[in-house]
């Protein structure tokens, strides 16, 4: 009898769920090991989604991601707005939430380059310099002109969820102002391991490129970016709520860096980021 995706999807989250309940003490005790330097997660989807696909869809209140976070040993969370069809709204509320806990959130924006087209670049400026959002999350095959430029032209990093990291490289090139953040380290839950390899040797090649570590199942191709390439080119971020962050800074801690070049992946390099776009 075949199964269907949502059985499939389930399965998996309940997998990693008990994979997790087994392996939270451990991770807890790696995860809030303190360090001298604030903790980024620089990956978070936070508020009200309209689509039912899957956690990171649907709903993450802030008061979930503050107990996960101190779970995980985090400081702050770079926060954006769960899929919706336009996002004005919801970036107005990431705001909202970034204010009310002032100090453990950094509210990134979000928008639809189809249904929000020719008023991006009006409502960006609005979100960053009236509402103090600091950064863009694009999860679009590809970003429109549009998009790149308000994101140039306001000096912002942005977080990116390419579908392949071959898109990436051909919008780096075109945009080599722009700081860009590679989620997943190109490839999300490890579905294309070459991609991961495509991921480090675009960051080796491309000045402006960053590879952020959530949902990286396959935890070797970590262990190959930190090896191979400067540890100022790799961010710590966790996906939540989809996972756990303590699961995921654990797959950090355990690989016993130098303490300074663990700092900077833990947090160090999301810091600098966000302080080179704010002089």
């Amino acid at each position: 009898m075949k199964t269907s995706p949502h059985a499939k999807s389930a399965t998996r989250r309940d997998f990693l769920i008990q994979t997790g309940a087994a392996t939270m003490g451990l991770a807890a005790h790696a995860a809030t090991e303190k360090s001298p330097s604030p903790v980024i997660d620089c990956h978070v989807h936070c508020g009200l989604g309209e689509a039912l696909q899957a956690p990171y869809s649907t709903e993450n209140s802030p008061e979930h991601i503050l107990r996960n976070m101190e779970l995980g040993g985090i400081d702050q969370c770079v926060i954006f707005p769960i899929s919706n069809t336009t996002y004005e709204q919801a970036n107005i509320a990431i705001a909202e939430t970034c204010r009310r806990f002032p100090g453990k959130f950094i509210g990134f924006a979000k928008h639809d380059a189809v249904t929000e087209k020719f008023r991006i670049r009006q409502m960006l400026f609005r979100e960053v310099r009236e509402l103090g959002l600091r950064g863009y999350k694009s999860h679009a095959p590809q970003p429109t002109r549009e998009v790149l430029n308000t994101v140039a032209e306001l000096k912002i990093p942005m977080l990116y969820h390419p579908r392949q990291v071959a898109d990436l490289v051909e919008i780096a090139r075109a945009y080599p102002q722009v700081d860009f953040i590679l989620a997943h380290l190109g490839s999300p839950q490890s579905r294309n391991p070459q991609e991961h390899l495509n991921a480090i040797e675009a960051a080796r090649h491309h000045d402006n490129i960053h590879l952020e570590t959530s949902y990286v199942l396959e935890t070797r191709y970590i262990e190959r970016a930190v090896s191979e390439l400067p540890a100022e080119k790799i961010l710590f971020g966790s996906d939540g709520p989809d996972t756990h962050n303590a699961l995921e800074i654990f797959k950090i801690r355990m690989l016993k860096l130098p303490k300074h070049q663990e700092e900077l992946i833990l947090g160090g390099n999301m810091k600098r980021l966000l302080d080179k776009h704010e002089a």
